[in-house]
Parts: structure tokens; sequence; C-alpha cells
């Protein structure tokens, strides 16, 4: 069965749904920052990019560019709502729809031809769809992998689409500039244009031995996606229930102490609010901000466990942001997700002198957590996070 796999991309996806609230700010330059004096630009709409503004400027240089600018604060639950109501009608056409960031949506139509016809009327039906359905204009990619339709949706205009025939990615990727590849940042793109590649089919020609001293083990996957191919499935949306904790830092911050006394807080904060309902979590996901608006998340799935242990939870996530947190730029707001909730293990143990550390931890949990319920959360403080605990009010 041939592949088929829709990129649906909605242009300036928060800064459209600003201009549906109010009609007025689309006759106005209008960035979406949070205000303070930290603050970058998360989202502009056409105006505003015509006037040289881009997501990640400082909110006080936009502002200095552009007079007229208008800033809105960002509703996050709104466009989160939005967004999860998009796939939804999606879901109409297909059910495996795939929406990781905001107005980017992955639908495979494999399978799907004697119900929908041929993939490219399905793809102009889906953008149809959803500018009828949500007034959200959008542009298409159609491919045999994410990787292609999603820089094929991002060579054309918005109404239009784009489709690569099976055999045809390595070809159509070859022209294009290396900065088409996702996921390939600016310093990436450097170090390939200081040896003179500068388009993806002189990175696809190249093999990952010669590419190793520059890119390091990158190099494989680089080469990979340069050369069209893209085994990753479409994973399907699934909204699951999640305890979400946000932490923005007082400053700006590279100093992994701050940011392991942050992170046991987070942690602390999690495990007190997941005994007092009686779940274990599976899965934690961890978002950092950098200063300059960088976004960047990683996921890690977790044992289960007799009891939600601080330390178990913070080794975890503290393990995760070593992994996530490459770039040698300051961290702004650290976010942590904690998911696939299920009951603690209730199973007995077959040799229990095996478990004394694990119980004496057990014991340990239950009487912090009794002296806190009785003299609040600070009454008892690890040493790693005293520094955190030191500034709160």
């Amino acid at each position: 069965m041939e592949r088929a796999v829709v990129h649906l991309h909605v242009p300036d996806f928060c800064a459209v749904l600003e201009e549906l609230r109010d009609p007025l700010r689309a006759r106005r330059p209008l960035a979406v920052a949070d205000l303070g004096a930290r603050a970058v630009v998360l989202a502009v709409n056409a105006l505003a990019r015509r006037e040289g503004i881009r997501e990640g400027v400082p909110w006080a240089a936009a502002v200095r560019r552009c007079r007229a600018l208008q800033v809105v604060p960002p509703d996050r639950s709104f466009y989160r709502h939005v967004h999860e109501a998009v796939i939804h009608d999606l879901m109409a056409f297909s059910p495996v729809v795939e929406g990781g960031a905001l107005g980017r949506y992955f639908v495979d139509l494999s399978g799907t031809r004697r119900l929908w016809g041929p993939a490219t009327d399905t793809a102009c039906r889906l953008e149809e769809a959803v500018l009828r359905g949500r007034r959200l204009p959008s542009r298409a990619g159609l491919a045999t992998n994410k990787l292609v339709s999603q820089v094929a949706a991002e060579c054309v205009d918005v109404g239009d689409v784009s489709r690569v025939f099976p055999g045809g990615e390595r070809t159509f990727l070859q022209g294009l500039p290396v900065e088409v590849l996702p996921g390939l940042g600016p310093k990436t793109t450097d170090r390939l244009t200081d040896v003179n590649i500068r388009h993806v089919g002189q990175l696809a020609a190249l093999g990952p031995e010669v590419l190793f001293p520059i890119l390091g083990h990158q190099a494989s996957r680089l080469v990979r996606l340069a050369r069209g191919e893209d085994p990753l499935p479409v994973v399907p949306f699934e909204k699951d229930v999640a305890l979400r904790l946000v932490h923005a830092l007082e400053r700006d911050t590279v100093d992994w102490h701050e940011i392991d006394a942050v992170l046991l807080q987070l942690a602390e904060e999690a495990g007190w609010t997941l005994r007092r309902r009686n779940r274990i979590p599976r899965r934690v996901l961890l978002e950092v901000r950098y200063a300059d608006g960088v976004e960047v998340q990683g996921t890690q799935e977790m044992k289960p466990q007799a009891q939600v242990l601080d330390r178990v939870l913070f080794q975890t996530v503290r393990a995760l942001a070593r992994w996530v947190c490459q770039r040698r730029v300051a961290l702004r707001r650290i976010a942590v997700t904690w998911s696939r909730f299920q009951l603690p293990l209730q199973q007995l143990v077959l040799f229990p002198e095996t478990q004394g550390s694990e119980v004496r931890e057990q014991s340990l949990q239950t009487a912090l957590d009794t002296v806190r319920n009785r003299y609040g959360p600070q009454a008892l403080v690890w040493g790693t996070a005293h520094s955190v605990h030191k500034r709160s009010p």
C-alpha cells in the first residue's frame, strides 16, 4: 500500500487567532508576547513580518523597530483549545492525525483512496475544511513521509498544495537550502556553510563518515534527512490527563545548581499532589525556554513504583534536563508535565530483604509529608532546593 502523508500548516497560528478575536488587529502590525523586560516575541502577523519583526526578537527591540506595533499577551489555553478542535475536524478524514506543534498537523491518508479519492484531492479538502470550519488559512504538502511533506508545505503559498510523488523525494530536496530540513539549527547551518555545504543535495551526496568530524553523531541522521528518508510514523493525537507545573526563573541562568533547585522544587510539588491522589506517573515531559525564545522539549518513560518518591521524580527529570539542555544559552522558563497515571503497585515481594532500602525511603517520604502537612511545605527543605525556597516569598 502506497503511503500518503499530508502536512497541513497554518502560518502565524497564534497571531491569526488574535486577529479573529478582534478584526481591528489585522489592520496594524501585531505581535504576541509576554509583557516584561525580558519578554520575546512569540508570534507575529503578516504586517509585522513586513516590518522586519520575527519570532524570538526581544519585545523591547520590536517596539523600537515598529512604533505602530500592537503587543498582545498570549492566551495559551485558547490556542491549545483551537488546536485540538482542528485535530478533531481532521479526524473526520483519517483517524491518524498528529498535532505536535500549534498550527502544524500531520494526516496519514494511507488506505483512504476508496473513501475520499486521490490523496491530492483529499489534501485540498483538508485545507477547505479548516478554512470553512475555523477560518484558518493553511497550506499543505503531500508526500510519502512526514519529513518531505513538511518541507513541501513550506514551498507553496497559503491555499496551495505541493505534491511530491513517490521516488522523487531526493530529487525534490536536492536544490533546496539546508535550512529547510526540520530540526537543523543555526549553529549546525553555520558549520555546514563553513565547509561550503549550502544545499540539501550537497549534504545528501556525502557519507556520514565524511561529516562526522563536523557534525559528530548527528551526521548519520542529517544525511538520511537530506536523502528524504524518514521512517517515523504519524502518531495519533491523544488527550491524556496530565499534571503540568511551570516555573519562570527570576533571572536567566546557566547555573546547574539553580536549575537543579528548581527541578527539585517541581518534583516535590508533583510528588505531594500525586501521593494525595494515589497515582503513579509513567511519563514525564520536560520543556525549557531559552532567553532567546527558543523552546526545546524531551520525554522520558518511568518504571512503575509502589509509591511516588520525590527522589525518583527528581532524578528522572534531572537526567532528562541534562539531555534536553544542550545549548549554551541561559534558561528562562522550565515546565514539567507528568502523565500516563496508574495506580501504585500492590504486588508482594518474593525476597523482602532486598527491599530494605526502598522501605526505609518510603517511610522517610511518609514522615516528610506528615511534617509538611502540619507545618507547611517549607518546614523541611532539601539542601539542593534551599536557594529557591529562600528567594520565594
